[in-house]
Parts: C-alpha cells; sequence; structure tokens
C-alpha cells in the first residue's frame, strides 16, 4: 500500500513525502493528505482486566479498542482477579496475548497477592516473560521493601512501576509526594534499579522528579491525558465518570505537568485505562476509580497543542526506551483535524466509562497496521 502524501512523524517533528510505502497486504493505494503517519503508540499503563472482570475488559475487547486508538503495543497492569504474581499465571496472559491483533506484554506483582508484605519472585516473572512489576492500584509496602524490591527487580532486569501514593495519607496531594520522597530515597540506595513513577499527577512532584534526574538516578516518570487536560472542576460535570485514582487535580498541576513533560522531566504518557461496566460508576461516593483510555486518548493529547516532536517522545519512542522494546513493523494513520462526537456505546471496549461523553473532539486515528495487517481502519479515500 502507498499513502499519498502523509507527513510522517519523526523525532524531530513532520516531513512530507509525496508517497510513502507501508507494508499491509493486499490494502489499495490511499490518498492520505492532510493525514499522519506515525510509528504506533506504546501505552505502559493499562488495565485489561483479565483475568477476572470479564463484564468490564478482556485481553481481545481491551486490544481491539487500543488498535482503535492508535496503540499498537499495550503493557497490562497486575492487578487482576487472581493477580499476576507467579510465573504460571504470567505464562498463560502471554500464551493467550499471541492471537490478539496488537502486541501486549505484561507486567507482574511486585509483591504476592498486591499485599505489600512479601515479594514475588522477580527473576522467575522475568524468565516467564514480565517486562516490569508493579503492585499498581496499591501502595501498600513500606519503604524497606522497597528497596529490597528495587534491588531484586534491579538484578532480574527489570524496571519497579509505582503507583506513588501512601495509603496512610489517602488521596492528598501530599500522599504522593511523600510517596515519590520515599521511593526516591529507596532508589538511591539501590545500585542498577529503575524506579518508574506511575500517572503523577501534582506540581509538588515535579521538583522531586527533576532533583533525581539531576543526581543521575534511574528515574522516569509518566502522566495520564486526563490528568493533562482536565481538571477536578470536571467532577462538578461529570461526577462519578470523573472519578480516578489519583484524583483529577487544579488547573496549576495540570500546567505544571504540561510544561514538566515538554520540557522531559516527565517522560511519557500513559492512559491508565481502566475500564468498568455501567453499575459501579453512578453513585459519586461509591463508584469504582478509573476511566476509559484507549479510544479517546489520541484526541486529548492533540488538543493540548504539544510540539510532534513532543508527541513522538511520550506516546512512540519513551515508553519502549523505558522497557527496553524495538519498534517494529506498527503505524498508525492521524486525521487531526477529524471532529468527531464521543459515544461510548461505540467504543470497541466493554468499559463505557468517560467524562468525555457525549464532547465534541479533534483527532482520530483511520488505521491501525501491526505487522504488515490492518488491524483497524476506518474508509480514507482510494487515490
Amino acid at each position: 500500500m502507498r499513502l499519498h502524501h502523509a507527513r510522517l512523524l519523526r523525532s524531530n517533528g513532520l516531513s512530507a513525502p509525496d508517497t510513502f510505502y507501508i507494508a499491509a497486504g493486499d490494502e489499495p493505494d490511499r490518498d492520505a493528505r492532510g493525514l499522519v503517519l506515525s510509528p504506533g503508540w506504546m501505552d505502559l499503563h493499562a488495565h485489561l482486566r483479565d483475568p477476572g472482570a470479564p463484564q468490564k475488559e478482556t485481553l481481545e475487547t481491551g486490544a481491539r479498542s487500543a488498535a482503535a486508538g492508535g496503540f499498537t503495543h499495550v503493557v497490562a497492569m497486575a492487578n487482576t482477579d487472581p493477580p499476576t504474581d507467579s510465573a504460571g499465571r504470567l505464562t498463560e496472559l502471554r500464551r493467550r496475548s499471541e492471537a490478539l491483533p496488537i502486541k501486549v506484554d505484561f507486567v507482574g506483582a511486585l509483591t504476592k497477592g498486591l499485599t505489600g508484605d512479601s515479594l514475588t519472585d522477580a527473576r522467575a516473572l522475568k524468565s516467564a516473560g514480565a517486562v516490569a512489576l508493579s503492585d499498581d492500584g496499591r501502595h501498600a509496602l513500606e519503604a524497606g521493601l522497597l528497596e529490597v524490591g528495587l534491588w531484586r527487580a534491579g538484578g532480574a532486569g527489570l524496571p519497579v512501576l509505582i503507583h506513588p501514593q501512601l495509603e496512610r495519607l489517602g488521596t492528598e496531594p501530599a500522599a504522593e509526594v511523600e510517596a515519590i520522597r520515599e521511593a526516591i530515597e529507596a532508589l538511591r540506595r539501590t545500585a542498577d534499579a529503575h524506579l518508574h513513577l506511575q500517572h503523577v499527577s501534582t506540581q509538588g512532584s515535579i521538583g522531586l522528579i527533576a532533583a533525581a534526574k539531576g543526581a543521575g538516578l534511574r528515574l522516569t516518570a509518566e502522566v495520564t491525558p486526563h490528568h493533562l487536560a482536565l481538571t477536578a472542576a470536571e467532577l462538578r460535570i461529570s461526577g462519578p465518570l470523573a472519578k480516578v485514582n489519583p484524583p483529577l487535580r487544579t488547573a496549576a498541576d495540570a500546567i505544571a505537568l504540561r510544561d514538566a513533560l515538554i520540557d522531559g522531566i516527565v517522560d511519557v504518557i500513559a492512559t491508565d485505562h481502566a475500564p468498568h461496566e455501567d453499575a459501579v460508576k453512578h453513585d459519586e461516593e461509591t463508584a469504582a476509580y478509573g476511566l476509559h483510555g484507549f479510544e479517546t486518548a489520541l484526541a486529548t493529547v492533540l488538543t493540548l497543542g504539544l510540539p510532534w516532536e513532543v508527541v513522538h517522545r511520550a506516546c512512540v519512542a519513551g515508553p519502549r526506551r523505558i522497557l527496553g522494546q524495538e519498534l517494529l513493523d506498527e503505524w498508525i494513520l492521524i486525521d487531526p483535524d477529524q471532529e468527531w462526537l464521543v459515544e461510548p456505546e461505540s467504543f470497541y471496549s466493554r468499559g463505557h466509562n468517560t467524562p468525555l461523553k457525549g464532547r465534541r473532539m479533534r483527532g482520530r486515528v483511520v488505521m491501525t497496521v501491526v505487522g504488515g495487517k490492518v488491524v483497524h481502519g476506518a474508509e480514507v479515500a482510494v487515490a
């Protein structure tokens, strides 16, 4: 297939070749004027709810949803039911993932049962195919055990991804800042370890991250599209659909996060895709935390007006660098000007829980190609 007049997204911006060849079976040539061809995006943080909660998501529905959102590679967290805390469970998930239309990798739990009490076998999980260790969804382990966990994970060649939020302090900004402070101190005492901070949400965290990186520590961090684009005011509009963990913060926090992303203090954008069935998102007091991330992420990111080279670093190159993954034959075709209405009932995901319901957005993936096969594609005019 030839894409005529596609603009190619590279790390240093856009170029405009007349024709770009892409291996996609017998697909016809495409008139791609006005469109952007990008290497496939990678999501470093997603919840596929499998095993344990098929009413929320399965590997299959999650993979189709990710492909529709432009993600050709996603990393599934370990807080399933039961948790992915043994080599056997991880091996089974990897076996099942072989038939999916995109690449799905899996994180192994850092502690058994995600309780924070005792560490899992890092080397066994690595041998079974884990790409990282994390208790995401919880931060129950004490600093001393985290230090040992970092040491063991580093010895196995795995990064540790943490949900930086001290449970004893609730969900206030101080809970995140203090968790990051503790984790950085543990990292200082652990040679060869790699610590990754998930869904950073407060401006108070940025200085700590910058200082640790300046000191040469192997530290990386992510931010979600919703923490970049939305604020706590969204709760007044969308109620429980905007209930996430960590919570949406202030406008000042969102601005600080965007600046940190542009400056490279924060490394990547990750969705924290957290699908739920409607029944658990009705009442704000009891609603489950989390929102659907895959199919609205690209439009949300584009609304931020980030330089294209930052988008490439945050969504393409950065996540793969963190996990030491290669970019293979993975491509997406983006229409940056397409306006569309967010209608959650049309999502490929089983989770329709988004505060963006009913809003008009700009920017959409019109084709996703993995390994020479079109795995998602709306109609594009034939050249």
